[in-house]
């Protein structure tokens, strides 16, 4: 992601696209996430082993605070024309207006596995003496949903506070991956100054081979090992 600002906030971004691999991708799906909006780029049909493009975008809003704000770029991609396989790519920067300031909240992110939904939690923390009002949005890669967490989520985090929360986040339907990066951009406004911050991690989902359906033949497979396994030494111990 490349970007520039001029002195009275207007914004130009431009996104580099490059196929890194032997074979050709398609469908290619670029877009811009800012100021809690979207921003949908030119479609490409087909990216050549080695290729690179870059796209312009001018659609992002002026800026007005000083500060730093985030920005996420996500691209979607088939490996084949038909019938091949979906990927998403995601790419996180900032940019600055006049001064690169940083967020006073930092935090970090847990994932508790599940088989058919994984629960993320967020732990914030407020370095400041003062307090502040969060606006966060939480960018999940189309194979994911959340229905705790959709859109713009806001709250307060007084001076030197800390809270914790959790997210309930779903596989979509057919989904088999049990990996997948999520990203949460935090932004708030202070005076005339504005700041963001991120803070990524990873949702897990236990693999489908320890789905429910298969976790009580492995539980007696490894319960008939033991009683083997304890017969095994008992005639051992007696020669």
């Amino acid at each position: 992601i490349q970007n520039e600002v001029d002195g009275a906030g207007n914004v130009q971004l431009a996104l580099t696209l490059k196929n890194s691999g032997s074979q050709p991708i398609h469908h290619l799906h670029p877009m811009f996430h800012f100021h809690h909006s979207m921003s949908r780029m030119t479609k490409l049909m087909r990216l050549e082993p080695g290729q690179s493009i870059t796209l312009e975008n001018d659609k992002h809003p002026p800026v007005m605070r000083v500060g730093r704000y985030p920005l996420t770029a996500q691209v979607e991609y088939w490996t084949r024309p038909e019938g091949g396989m979906k990927q998403t790519i995601i790419a996180t920067d900032s940019f600055y207006f006049k001064e690169p300031l940083e967020s006073q909240v930092t935090g970090r992110l847990e994932s508790m596995t599940g088989s058919e939904s994984s629960i993320v939690k967020v732990m914030l923390q407020n370095h400041s003496d003062s307090l502040k009002n969060l606006r966060m949005m939480l960018l999940l890669p189309p194979e994911l949903e959340s229905n705790d967490f959709s859109g713009v989520m806001g709250f307060t985090l007084r001076g030197g506070e800390s809270k914790v929360f959790d997210i309930r986040i779903f596989r979509r339907e057919n989904q088999r991956e049990d990996r997948f990066p999520v990203h949460l951009m935090i932004e708030y406004g202070e005076m005339l100054n504005h700041y963001s911050g991120e803070i990524t991690g990873v949702v897990r989902f236990s693999p489908d081979w320890y789905s429910v359906e298969y976790q009580i033949p492995i539980t007696i497979l490894a319960f008939i090992s033991l009683i083997f396994l304890g017969y095994y030494y008992r005639i051992n111990n007696k020669n």
